[in-house]
């Protein structure tokens, strides 16, 4: 597979191909490819290899779309600004899980910190594909060399089926599965416990929350005083990430895992 980075490596990565696509830009190739055709050249295949399961190649985003009764599933591709004709054409990738349900119930929901301010549905589960495969950690792959480019789609197209298919297949089994990846580390468990709450499963979101909390004794102290602090003064304005946007949750929805 593509190999993987930590993300404050691909940071720092990141600044040295800001600095090389800089100096290739003052020399442009005009015969070049472009880096959007190389990356649509290597994504139909990609493309041709999962359609069989479901899945449909969208060139504009790019992105990849299988749909299940009232969940989406969705594999979108991230093209890197530093990306240069003939030279870079990399992409990052993100897998990520919609549902109806839980878009209608979060429009609807009293609670402004529930409600999206954006126009568009917010997914229920969102990660960077990398991150579901073994090593973790954030990956890309680069479509510019032609002679290359058909290994890379095929190395593409075995990490979405190693990492993306069993967290798709996870939503299809049922929401005891779904709950169970509330325990890891990423994402927040919001948006999982969103979508039990928004499905009708409101004990075991309470409970979700409840082994979160618990399992964690180094935010559990700060969770139960900011959960008391919104309970007196309100949910907060403003998001800061973490625990401060777990609890605001928790009392907007009246969730009571944490205490």
């Amino acid at each position: 597979m593509a190999e993987t980075r930590a993300f404050a490596d691909m940071i720092a990565l990141t600044a040295k191909q800001k600095l090389a696509a800089a100096h290739a830009r003052q020399n442009p190739d005009a015969t070049a490819e472009k880096p959007r055709e190389a990356i649509l050249d290597g994504l139909q295949t990609v493309g041709a290899a999962i359609a069989e399961d479901g899945y449909i190649f969208s060139p504009s985003g790019p992105k990849f779309v299988r749909k299940c009764g009232d969940l989406g599933f969705q594999i979108t591709i991230q093209s890197d600004r530093n990306n240069v004709a003939g030279r870079r054409a990399a992409i990052w990738v993100h897998a990520f899980v919609y549902s109806r349900t839980y878009t209608a119930w979060s429009k609807k929901h009293s609670s402004h910190w529930i409600r999206p301010n954006a126009p568009f549905p917010l997914p229920v589960f969102a990660t960077q594909l990398g991150y579901l495969c073994e090593p973790n950690g954030w990956a890309e792959w680069d479509f510019a060399d032609k002679a290359k480019r058909q290994v890379i789609a095929g190395d593409l197209t075995a990490a979405i089926q190693a990492g993306a298919y069993p967290l798709f297949a996870t939503f299809e089994t049922g929401v005891e599965e779904v709950a169970r990846l509330a325990q890891q580390d990423w994402p927040s468990p919001e948006g999982i416990l969103s979508y039990l709450l928004s499905t009708g499963y409101r004990d075991l979101a309470d409970e979700t929350l409840r082994r979160y909390i618990h399992q964690r004794p180094d935010l559990r102290s700060r969770f139960e005083r900011l959960n008391r602090e919104f309970a007196e003064h309100g949910v907060p304005k403003h998001r800061e990430g973490g625990v401060h946007d777990l609890a605001a949750f928790a009392i907007a929805t009246g969730c009571r895992g944490g205490i």
